[in-house]
């Protein structure tokens, strides 16, 4: 007991030295005067030069933005490009839906839905597509198309179909 007793004294004064009211009284002081006066030397920040601004006018040149094989006419079946792009010409071929079909005689018509909601009524030659795809073939399941594609070397025909759901 008495050894225990002991301890707690000795830990009691070692604690009492660490409060120690004066010397945390100059570190304070010290710390709050140590830089008071430096100021660190900083350099101006450098002037940058105005850009030189030049327009672009495209009417000699070739667009940068528009694929390679569009930019070469006569190299494979090149398509119609100033032929008025109908409704169903903004969309991708993917977001458009075959929804059914109308029969008149022997004419048949495919019915197709846009994304907006909205139905078409689409017969052959008609076009459909971001592709100039064109409805060469309607049967009462599908639509049957040939897409104009730019390929590296120039334009490609390829065969698509829609099929209903």
């Amino acid at each position: 007991m008495r050894m225990r007793l002991s301890f707690m004294a000795v830990a009691c004064a070692l604690l009492a030295g660490c409060s120690g009211g004066g010397g945390m009284a100059r570190l304070q002081q010290f710390v709050a005067t140590a830089d008071a006066g430096y100021r660190p030397p900083v350099k101006p920040v450098p002037k940058i030069p105005a850009p030189h601004i030049v327009a672009f006018k495209m009417h000699h040149h070739i667009d940068p933005f528009e694929p390679f094989a569009m930019r070469l006419p006569g190299r494979g079946p090149n398509p119609d490009r100033h032929l008025p792009k109908g409704p169903l010409q903004r969309f991708p071929l993917d977001a458009l839906t075959m929804v059914g079909t109308l029969s008149a005689g022997p004419k048949l018509w495919a019915l197709v839905r846009t994304p907006d909601h909205s139905t078409h009524r689409v017969q052959v030659g008609s076009y459909m597509g971001e592709h100039y795809g064109k409805v060469v073939r309607i049967t009462a399941h599908k639509i049957h198309l040939v897409e104009t594609v730019a390929g590296p070397t120039g334009w490609v025909k390829q065969p698509v179909t829609l099929v209903i759901k």
